[in-house]
């Protein structure tokens, strides 16, 4: 075990009192859970020592210590909730190690499991879309612009989208709509296409003569992989981010116009093929943009 505790930097003069258990615990573990464990537990043991004037043990552990310890993790050092969840959880598994081994009588009341603060997923703003689709005219691949539109514009996965044949999408003069067959947990169903929808998967359905709408090299279809590529293609053709211009992203902007325009809740669901509405429910959710405009718009105001 000194060779964990060595590898995971643990100041042995902090774990004087309870070295031997926090020793024997980290033993039972595997060693990349032994690493984690072993720096949450010595953040604790430091924090300890410095404010209870006391060398940590299993037994000496309160429910106030705990809810101290939270308190100190989140306000006086900023730490996120996911670090401080999975500090918490490294001290409540010694701790019921300790109580297994005799070592602890009763276990300590836990603070609840923080939260992580919900954010809408990342969507384009008008002027991005506008501008990546600027580059994909541009470039004039009818068929790169019809995969970019089932995503854009009938919000598919990029897994339903490769997967489309051309018999599963309906074009006429005045409304359109594309049949997923296998979409996420085998659930079929039907999204109606746009105007600029059908425009943009239009020239291609036409063209392509082949079993899947989007063939591949070989007998199969195109691959999600080349999707990719070509989508970081464009963004950077529209001098954006790449890595904020994927096709989860081109999916998500589909379902956030659609609600802000005020389609309810229940029909969104529907389209992005989810079979729970909670799932669609984070697309509600301001996102870092909407709280920076909030805070931007109070700007030259009077106070109260």
């Amino acid at each position: 075990m000194k060779e964990i505790l060595d590898t995971v930097k643990v100041p042995l003069d902090t774990l004087e009192g309870s070295m031997a258990t926090q020793k024997e615990f980290l033993d039972t573990l595997g060693r990349t859970t032994a690493r984690a464990y072993g720096e949450d537990l010595s953040d604790f043991s430091r924090w300890f020592k410095e404010s209870d004037g006391k060398t940590l043990a299993a037994g000496f552990v309160t429910t106030l210590d705990l809810r101290d310890y939270l308190s100190h993790m989140l306000t006086v050092r900023g730490l996120k909730p996911s670090t401080i969840n999975r500090r918490l959880a490294a001290i409540r598994a010694w701790l019921q190690w300790a109580k297994r081994e005799g070592e602890l009588k009763d276990l300590p009341v836990f603070p609840r499991h923080l939260s992580e603060p919900k954010r809408a997923p990342k969507s384009l703003e008008r002027v991005e879309e506008a501008r990546f689709l600027r580059a994909v005219v541009r470039e004039g691949n009818i068929r790169d612009s019809a995969v970019i539109g089932l995503m854009l514009y009938a919000g598919l996965r990029i897994s339903e989208a490769v997967a489309i044949r051309p018999e599963d999408i309906r074009i006429g003069e005045r409304k359109g709509k594309v049949i997923v067959r296998n979409g996420k947990g085998m659930k079929r169903r039907e999204v109606p296409i746009s105007s600029d929808g059908r425009g943009m998967i239009g020239p291609w359905l036409t063209k392509t003569k082949s079993e899947y709408l989007f063939p591949g090299n070989g007998e199969g279809h195109l691959s999600p992989r080349t999707v990719q590529e070509l989508i970081k293609k464009y963004a950077y053709q529209a001098q954006l981010d790449p890595s904020n211009v994927t096709p989860h992203v081109l999916r998500h902007t589909f379902a956030t116009k659609i609600l802000r325009s005020g389609v309810d809740i229940v029909t969104v669901a529907a389209l992005l093929g989810h079979s729970r509405i909670d799932t669609t429910a984070i697309y509600t959710q301001p996102s870092w943009r909407d709280l920076e405009r909030a805070v931007d718009g109070q700007e030259g105001g009077g106070g109260t």
